[in-house]
């Protein structure tokens, strides 16, 4: 089967997810296998190294497959496990945001995480089933990091004797592609009818795009295509979408004496056409968020129950520009010769940053600043290498501009990851600089609500009652939604692609292809097969 890495040349590459730099998860995720993984059809979670997971109180036991083997034909046993949380300590991941420590259970396939406090399971399931998370560190290798700092790990370039857990081994790699051959160890080696994958070295969409169209490509994990190309590619070539649980928004510099205004924000939102945006910027793989908070489009409904119809929608398919006048009079700024200012002179407006090279984005950051200059406010567009695009929000170097609002992935299914991301955004390492501590807000019944949403956000992930969590959940949200930390605008789809000429693979709308990567994913379940 063949397929693709964008990440670079492979020989430049290696397989030590530890080092980020050049590692190549395009690779990676064959040669190792995951803990559990999420399915963004069903809601579940599906174990895969596990064969179970349990939590109770400050006790975490997961049990390893029996048939879980390295490519070697050794157990994975508990001490590899051990060995790789605990290189996990030296990183700072967050796995050790709730992890005390870890031993080996009552036998030698059990692991045990003794948590630092009471802790949410679905917090932790999420984090045991990110899909960056891979059974990697076979212990006689990995042992000599255990007793060295952090950055001797980080420079390790896992290559050569490279030991698999997955379902495919390195055969070998060039400066033309990485060559990985079914591992017979893998306890799902038989769902496998195919020799082995070659992922050939393709620098850019365009390329990847390409290989499709000349069926040189089988599958590609991961690419964006608008319609025209779409159109363009051959009949077997098939597209499976998977909700991103991302998409685009606007940043707001909180230490800004314009955009730091509640009113401000508020009326911004109001502006906005959300659904105008997704029209401009690609339907096909794009929808309004329909409630603006930190919850992903389509969790709302679900975890807001009946509360959903209170919160406000700031119009997603209209501009309110009546409802967005009012809030800036009251907040101080008049209309004068078209353009909104303070009272002290200051125009409303300034400097939208939005990342070069991103399309998509470009469409959508033109569609709401020419939406908020016909309303009155004057901005200008500046497009940034996507390293000074970042570097000015670090710095705070900004007033406003287009920023994603949520982490992504699987953990943005649990509202607990975003709205508490919304606040701190470590991305930018909290450079929208909003403020900590107390918040005073409109109440969702009338009156006002004083509420630490930090601390709020918190308690959630400590929390084992489903019902609590639902409550502390409603509040979060509630602030985000009249607060607006970050406003949400998009969610948008994955484009994953595989083809149907010479594979067989399941049907439209099944939710075995609801786990990322489908690539990835279905050839350890016997359901991306060569066709006989």
């Amino acid at each position: 089967m063949v397929g693709a890495t964008n990440n670079g040349v492979p020989t430049n590459l290696h397989l030590n997810p530890e080092a980020t730099q050049n590692y190549d998860p395009r690779a990676g995720n064959f040669v190792f296998e995951r803990f559990a993984a999420y399915n963004f059809s069903t809601g579940e979670f599906e174990l895969a190294a596990l064969d179970s997971w349990s939590i109770e109180g400050q006790t975490v036991t997961l049990t390893l497959r029996d048939d879980l083997l390295w490519d070697t034909g050794e157990d994975v046993t508990a001490r590899d496990v051990l060995t790789q949380f605990r290189l996990m300590k030296k990183m700072n991941t967050s796995l050790w945001d709730f992890t005390e420590s870890v031993e080996r259970g009552d036998d030698d396939k059990t692991v045990v995480l003794n948590l630092k406090r009471p802790s949410n399971p679905e917090v932790i399931k999420h984090t045991l089933a990110n899909g960056s998370l891979r059974l990697f560190a076979y212990h006689p290798t990995f042992e000599q990091f255990l007793d060295k700092e952090a950055e001797e790990l980080q420079q390790f370039k896992y290559e050569g004797d490279v030991v698999a857990s997955g379902p495919f081994s390195v055969a070998s790699k060039s400066k033309q592609s990485w060559e990985l051959t079914r591992n017979p160890e893998y306890y799902g080696a038989d769902n496998i009818n195919f020799a082995g994958i070659s992922l050939l070295s393709r620098g850019d969409n365009t390329a990847l795009q390409q290989g499709l169209m000349g069926r040189e490509l089988d599958f590609v994990t991961s690419l964006f295509a608008p319609p025209k190309i779409v159109g363009n590619f051959p009949d077997s070539v098939e597209e499976v979408t998977i909700s991103a649980k991302w998409g685009y928004g606007v940043l707001f510099n909180h230490d800004d004496p314009d955009f730091g205004k509640r009113n401000v924000r508020q009326a911004v939102a109001h502006v906005i056409n959300r659904q105008q945006v997704v029209d401009n910027a690609g339907p096909r793989t794009k929808a309004p968020a329909p409630k603006v908070t930190g919850i992903a489009p389509d969790d709302q409904e679900s975890w807001l129950g009946d509360a959903y119809d209170s919160f406000e929608g700031y119009g997603m398919a209209a501009s309110q520009t009546d409802k967005a006048a009012a809030l800036l009079r009251e907040a101080g700024y008049s209309k004068e010769d078209g353009t909104w200012t303070h009272s002290s002179g200051r125009t409303l407006g300034g400097t939208y940053y939005t990342p070069a090279g991103w399309t998509d984005w470009t469409t959508a950051t033109n569609t709401v600043v020419d939406q908020l200059n016909a309303f009155g406010f004057d901005f200008e567009i500046s497009q940034k290498p996507t390293g000074d695009f970042f570097g000015g929000y670090i710095e705070s170097n900004f007033k406003i501009g287009a920023f994603y609002w949520m982490p992504g992935g699987a953990r943005s299914a649990f509202p607990y990851f975003p709205l508490r991301w919304q606040l701190t955004n470590p991305d930018i390492d909290g450079g929208h600089n909003f403020p900590e501590g107390e918040q005073t807000v409109p109440g969702m019944d009338g009156g006002e609500m004083t509420i630490d949403p930090l601390s709020v956000a918190q308690e959630i992930s400590t929390t084992q009652d489903r019902a609590t969590t639902e409550e502390l959940i409603k509040r979060v949200a509630w602030h985000h939604n009249q607060n607006l930390p970050i406003l949400g605008l998009v969610a948008k789809l994955e484009q994953s692609w595989l083809t149907t000429d010479e594979w067989d693979i399941p049907a439209e709308g099944s939710d075995d292809r609801a786990i990322k990567w489908p690539s990835e994913w279905l050839p350890r379940q016997g359901q991306l097969m060569a066709e006989q």
